[in-house]
């Protein structure tokens, strides 16, 4: 892996410095990304170095998503770039039960996982789980890179930091993550390793390993042509002496008889250390771990107490049930052969963690409140914490990461189709998720426009009455008026308002309707022969009609009824039918 790593390495280089040459390529570079726009030159260069080689993209074609959380199969696919694994693209089946090629998810993965499996950067969750869309922690990104490396011995030798957020069996990693500088405590001074880490986060961890690794190799390559040009001056200098030696003729010496060289007693074998199956780590309860020796015939003897075992300890013949956190220690024995040395196997019983099969209630509507709640109903250890995974809740809830409550007042209707992951605070951490979908009805306000919109273009006014307006929010609509709304609400006869209408549009057209029914009321009092009442001064506000109040209405009403009569004797003079007819008339009276 190293030989691959370093031709990656050269390569990330060599786009990075085409990039800066030649900017009119087609490879993307950070300043196609609205929210890599604020980096400085340093950071800049490094998300350069990697989008131009291919390493990243986008989660869209503007957007690179640099705070965005990277869940552990998009992380195998990053790892498998970065170090340059070797990937068959090829396989559709996991060693993994929890990793699936026809996941619609996470199923691209599948050779990615494997791949990084493979190079022993990670061995899963133990009990054959991967969790393919469980997050990958702050301490399990140093871990990765760490191993990424070919440093995974230097870190367990390391002194683990001593720091509350990071697990005890991070700490190594952690300690040597900081001391290589591919990554960084935060403001407050702590690593923050249980916190899921984020883009950018793997990007620049990334970069810092492949600078630093590129700067051991060429050490590495400096130190091995040195050492090649010592072993060269070397055998220089033996050929000289032979040449020398084969100069002159020595006489030779007697031969003495050598004394014969006793044989060496035999040396006992020793018995291969027992192996586990599972090796330790997290796992549920129940889980059956097996012993075994390479060594044939060779008995195993264990110990669960913290003793150390020995061929009087207790032997193992069959499968050993966890029901608890254990320690195993167990020891290899054969007769004629030194004992194996003591193996020890350490496994943490993790609960998994179970979701409600559904949400309660799945249906509600726009603008009526919204209670329901994701609670684990059983499993984990500590504190869980609640997050959407995929797809998004309706819009005007929100869910509570703390208690899985999800509530609010939904303002757009739908169906919506959302994954909710639950996590736990161990270390490893367990996370279970589950889909959920919920209906939101729109608004009984929406529905009742929609029946007015329906019935304006249909003309089938059967199912809307005066109930349906009310409830849409238009006002004005009465018994005595809904008939001429009705007519004046046909696309035919209102053309500004072409349908769909909105509240405004209809209310403004109802609003029309009442003025010019005001003003034909008006016409049919000045009339002798329409029968009308008296208009009021409310009428003629309804009407649109400014300037007329309790103190002028019955002068205002002679002027209209004498210019109406005038309009009607004159042959020639123009009829008055308007609402602006009746206007003139008051706004005349006015300025005498």
């Amino acid at each position: 892996m190293k030989k691959k790593f370093v031709g990656l390495l050269m390569a990330v280089l060599l786009c990075f410095h085409f990039s800066v040459s030649f900017a009119a390529g087609a490879a993307k570079t950070s300043a196609d990304f609205s929210d890599l726009q604020d980096l400085d030159a340093a950071t800049k260069a490094k998300f350069d170095a990697l989008i131009s080689a291919g390493v990243f993209n986008g989660v869209s074609e503007t957007k690179f998503g640099i705070g965005d959380e990277m869940n552990r199969a998009q992380f195998a696919k990053v790892a498998a770039l970065i170090f340059d694994l070797e990937v068959n693209k090829d396989a559709k089946t996991s060693s993994f039960k929890d990793v699936k090629a026809d996941d619609p998810a996470n199923g691209y993965a599948l050779p990615f996982i494997e791949a990084v499996k493979a190079a022993g950067i990670t061995e899963g969750y133990g009990e054959g789980i991967y969790d393919p869309a469980g997050k990958v922690t702050k301490e399990q990104l140093a871990t990765f890179l760490v191993r990424g490396l070919d440093m995974n011995e230097e870190a367990k030798a390391t002194p683990g930091v001593n720091d509350a957020t990071v697990s005890d069996w991070a700490k190594g990693y952690v300690a040597l993550a900081l001391e290589k500088k591919l990554l960084d405590n935060g403001s407050d001074g702590q690593f923050g390793g249980q916190t899921n880490a984020t883009r950018d986060l793997l990007l620049t961890g990334a970069f810092e390993a492949q600078s630093q690794y590129t700067a051991q190799v060429e050490q590495k390559k400096k130190e091995e042509e040195e050492k090649k040009k010592e072993e060269e001056l070397k055998k220089a200098e033996e050929e000289r002496k032979k040449q020398e030696a084969q100069s002159w003729s020595p006489t030779p010496l007697p031969v003495q008889q050598e004394e014969p060289t006793p044989t060496p007693p035999p040396v006992q074998a020793t018995v291969e250390t027992p192996a586990a199956l599972p090796a330790g780590g997290a796992v549920t309860p129940g889980t059956q771990v097996t012993l075994t020796s390479a060594t044939a015939s060779a008995a195993v003897y264990y110990t669960t107490d913290l003793s150390e075992p020995t061929a009087f300890s207790t032997p193992y013949t069959g499968p050993i049930v966890i029901t608890s956190s254990t320690t195993i220690k167990a020891i290899a024995v054969k007769p004629g052969s030194t004992n194996s040395t003591v193996a020890s196997f350490e496994y943490k019983v993790a609960m998994p963690i179970v979701l409600p099969d559904s949400i309660s209630p799945s249906t509600s509507a726009e603008g009526q409140p919204y209670t329901s709640n994701v609670a684990k109903l059983s499993g984990g250890t500590g504190a869980v914490t609640y997050v959407v995974t995929s797809g998004a809740l309706p819009v005007g809830l929100t869910l509570n990461p703390s208690t899985g409550e999800i509530s609010g007042t939904p303002s757009v209707s739908g169906d919506y189709n959302f994954t909710i992951s639950a996590t736990d605070s161990a270390a490893p951490p367990a996370t279970a998720t589950m889909p959920y979908t919920v209906t939101i009805a729109p608004s009984l306000s929406k529905t009742a426009l929609a029946l007015i919109n329906a019935a304006s273009e249909s003309g089938d006014w059967d199912h809307v009455d005066l109930t349906t307006f009310a409830e849409a929010g238009v006002t004005g609509v009465t018994s005595e008026n809904f008939y001429s709304v009705q007519y004046y609400l046909d696309p035919a006869v209102s053309t500004h308002s072409p349908l769909p209408r909105t509240l405004a549009d209809i209310q403004a057209i109802v609003d029309e309707t009442i003025q010019q029914m005001t003003v034909d009321a008006i016409y049919a009092y000045l009339n002798p022969f329409g029968g009308g009442s008296a208009p009021t001064v409310e009428a003629f506000a309804r009407a649109g009609i400014t300037g007329v109040d309790a103190a002028n209405l019955d002068a205002i009403l002679d002027e209209l009824r004498l210019a109406y009569q005038e309009s009607r004797n004159d042959p020639f003079g123009t009829p008055m039918s308007t609402k602006q007819d009746i206007q003139d008339v008051v706004d005349r009276f006015l300025t005498v």
